[in-house]
């Protein structure tokens, strides 16, 4: 397995971490690339359950990457190439064959966000905040995220989310519907085992029947949807708005080592 991704299975469930804390679990190439080799190795499984390790879920996509491409110090068609593989990455969560659960502890922020949204369940503590600020580097959606946010919360709650890129408490998120259950933190891992628990009691046939049913009639294809969002990118990236939201970024206090989006301010 990839680092920093660590994967391991246990009882019929396959726990897959994101090790990644120098950078707040963001979606770096490398941890993409251990996540894809995680789904792979996953599919004998009867349940999937994703985590990020420390004290957050994942802050968001391959910040670093977009700085070195406003830095001059990669290709914009390599950044793009980078971002589909984050779209790749998200559309095989979603149509993954067994239930997944992401076990959301801390912020998930961005694709971060849009990595919860991928998976069937999403359990959280009492200290998990969810956010979609795509906006403050001056990006558009990504990674499916104007698909599958207005089915998780509708279209209007969407719209607020993505426009304000507000950064919600756990009781307010489970409110609108992004996690299905919160716990305490000092339930939050029993709490998850149950669950999980009570998921693989049924056999991996009967869920993988349930999955497909459950992609086949969902009326939005999210393939489509990262295209238009892909072209969305495509005319934003680089311009001079965008750049300048990044510089913002920057001068706020993030750094090309991936600062965590959650902790600068709203402009």
């Amino acid at each position: 397995m990839a680092e920093p991704v660590h994967y391991r299975v246990a009882d019929g469930i396959a726990t897959v971490s994101i090790v990644n804390p120098n950078r707040r679990n963001t979606l770096t190439p490398a941890v993409v690339d251990g996540l894809d080799e995680a789904l792979t190795a996953a599919t004998d499984a009867r349940c999937l359950l994703l985590r990020g390790e420390g004290d957050t879920f994942c802050t968001g996509g391959d910040l670093v990457g977009i700085v070195e491409h406003t830095h001059g110090e990669l290709t914009r068609e390599a950044l793009l190439d980078r971002l589909a593989g984050i779209d790749d990455l998200i559309e095989r969560l979603y149509r993954f064959p067994i239930p997944t659960v992401a076990a959301v502890d801390g912020p998930a922020f961005g694709i971060g966000g849009t990595l919860v949204l991928a998976c069937d369940l999403a359990v959280a503590a009492e200290t998990a905040k969810i956010g979609f600020g795509f906006g403050r580097i001056g990006m558009p959606p990504g990674g499916g995220t104007s698909a599958l946010l207005p089915r998780a919360v509708g279209p209007s709650a969407a719209r607020e989310l993505l426009f304000t890129g507000e950064l919600l408490e756990a009781g307010r998120a489970a409110k609108l519907g992004l996690f299905d259950r919160t716990y305490p933190a000092s339930e939050f891992t029993a709490g998850v085992a149950s669950l999980v628990d009570a998921i693989v009691t049924d056999g991996i046939a009967l869920h993988n029947e349930t999955k497909q049913l459950l992609i086949e009639n969902d009326g939005l294809s999210l393939s489509a949807t990262m295209a238009a969002e892909r072209a969305a990118t495509r005319r934003l990236l680089g311009t001079e708005q965008q750049l300048e939201r990044i510089r913002s970024f920057l001068e706020a206090g993030g750094s090309k080592h991936g600062r965590d989006p959650t902790t600068v301010d709203k402009e």
